[in-house]
């Protein structure tokens, strides 16, 4: 019964990503998150934070390595410490999937490296993210981020 049960669900898992990447190259352009997602990564890369912040709701949550980040005012806190506390800092996206789970909700799910002095060494992780569609614009109401590996030569702690 359990196995059925998994075998279920892992088909309809992959049928869902099949189906939306094949929607996208069908259309033979990006869904609008994405664009929308890699722009808040071009801006996080420029350290614009104004920019930046343009991609969460004003009642986002986020799960980030170092913890809970309750709304959009702790997230541009954050964020304003991580670009005072490395000047140089740059994110690269590997692996970029989005998943529309219904129309007006996307689920997006992503490994990234995070460089503190913007080359060399990085931390390496993987996310998800939710977009919905509020009056007209997409905006992220949930994250989750977690580091599953640390390049040699950072130290946690320091710059």
């Amino acid at each position: 019964m359990k196995r059925t049960f998994f075998l279920i669900i892992l088909i309809i898992a992959t049928f869902s990503t099949t189906y939306s990447q094949s929607k996208e190259q069908l259309n033979q352009r990006p869904h609008p998150v994405k664009i929308f997602f890699m722009s808040g990564i071009d801006a996080f890369n420029a350290h614009n934070l104004d920019e930046f912040m343009k991609q969460f709701a004003e009642d986002v949550d986020m799960y980030t390595p170092t913890g809970w980040l309750r709304g959009k005012d702790a997230v541009r806190a954050r964020f304003s410490e991580t670009f005072q506390q490395f000047p140089s800092v740059k994110m690269e996206i590997e692996d970029l999937q989005i998943r529309e789970i219904k129309n007006g909700t996307v689920l997006v799910d992503f490994k990234w490296r995070t460089y503190p002095r913007g080359t060399g060494s990085a931390f390496h992780g993987v996310g998800s993210g939710v977009y919905i569609k509020r009056k007209g614009k997409w905006v992220e109401v949930l994250e989750h981020e977690t580091i599953v590996k640390i390049d040699e030569g950072i130290r946690i702690g320091n710059k």
